[in-house]
């Protein structure tokens, strides 16, 4: 699965780093921090202070397109970063590699308020094992997911042609449900960045993406299908492998050239429902002969953030057919979606609810919209 996910992240590359960008920045940021325990049993993960440094190379148009303009000619990169977790015997470090979307919030060319979305996918040197690592009860697998959202007060100097950006935020590594345990890791941080524009090319073939010719309406469905894995005994894994699959349809209404709201139907089948696991025998026994009866299915409402390409979905639903466990009646799906063409997007969205993920979407879907022009 995770392999499937790194062919959609490329996708994602491929937006952030058209070559048509007029300027190169180098920028190198060291940063503090500490880990939050978000969950109970999870204070002796934190012991000491965290460190770490990132190295990326950020892109920036100057052209005056219509995304260019809207959202204050933001930057654009890729990153890589290494970080000590602050705890070497039970979390040991962390190597990232990330894409980068730096957005100014207000100001202007010499004092502004930026945030910053960096996903990625990190390499984390200690994970779970039974007999080795049993203290750490947050992730089970040396690959994982990386996110960082921070905030950051940028201050231009203009002789020297350098930026220095005073960033805070939350950095967070998860493996999205594929290898139990999974409570992720979050982490508090602040750091300051130094930038320098290292390459200036007049010459740009930079073309945006345009909806103008596609009506307001939009109509779609989604398929998706990933692995994941669930507890025998806490924090122990079952193993993973069990096949999740989410089918959805839904509609959009393109308010604006950079947001739409819309609504989605919504049916879920985790296999790891059909099945329990027997501690006085150590054995995996299934318990539900019928899909029916693991089958949930709902109906969610949200909102999709578009810059290009590329949509920023945040959606949250209520399930309406629920019999496996009732007394989980809502969940939310966040991610992104990058669509190919008019009529084709890639999915990569986490299925959760709060900090518990359920498993992560990678799929394809159809868009249905008419032409106006």
């Amino acid at each position: 699965m995770i392999k499937r996910t790194l062919i959609l992240l490329v996708f994602l590359l491929l937006n952030l780093l058209c070559l048509s960008q007029r300027q190169v920045f180098a920028e190198i940021k060291p940063y503090v921090g500490f880990v939050a325990p978000h969950r109970i049993g999870m204070e002796s993960l934190a012991q000491n202070y965290t460190f770490g440094t990132e190295v990326n190379v950020l892109f920036r148009n100057t052209n005056p397109t219509f995304y260019n303009l809207k959202y204050g000619f933001p930057y654009k990169g890729i990153g890589i970063s290494f970080e000590s977790l602050g705890n070497p015997d039970v979390l040991g470090n962390s190597f990232s590699v990330y894409s980068i979307l730096d957005f100014k919030i207000t100001g202007n060319s010499k004092l502004s308020l930026n945030t910053r979305l960096c996903p990625g996918l990190a390499y984390l040197t200690k994970r779970y094992d039974r007999y080795l690592n049993p203290e750490n009860i947050a992730l089970g697998t040396h690959l994982c997911f990386y996110f960082n959202l921070n905030f950051s007060g940028n201050y231009h100097f203009d002789q020297a042609g350098i930026d220095i950006r005073l960033s805070g935020g939350l950095i967070h590594y998860s493996n999205g449900s594929v290898r139990k345990p999974n409570l992720g890791l979050n982490q508090l941080y602040m750091g300051i960045g130094i930038s320098k524009e290292i390459i200036t090319s007049e010459k740009t073939a930079y073309k945006e993406y345009s909806r103008d010719h596609l009506s307001p309406h939009e109509f779609w469905a989604m398929g998706t299908y990933t692995v994941s894995d669930d507890y025998s005994i806490q924090p122990e894994g079952r193993g993973g492998g069990f096949p999740c699959i989410s089918i959805a349809c839904g509609y959009n209404y393109q308010y604006s050239g950079i947001g739409k709201f819309g609504i989605s139907a919504d049916l879920f089948y985790n296999s790891n429902f059909m099945y329990y696991f027997d501690t006085n025998w150590d054995i995996l026994i299934k318990y539900y002969d019928n899909v029916s009866d693991v089958l949930r299915s709902g109906i969610s409402f949200g909102h999709q953030l578009i810059y290009n390409r590329l949509e920023l979905v945040t959606f949250a639903g209520v399930y309406f057919y629920n019999k496996i466990k009732p007394g989980d009646f809502l969940y939310t799906r966040i991610g992104v979606r990058y669509y190919i063409c008019d009529y084709v997007f890639v999915n990569l969205t986490l299925k959760a609810f709060g900090f518990k993920a359920h498993y992560i979407e990678p799929g394809i879907g159809f868009s249905f919209r008419k032409r106006e022009i």
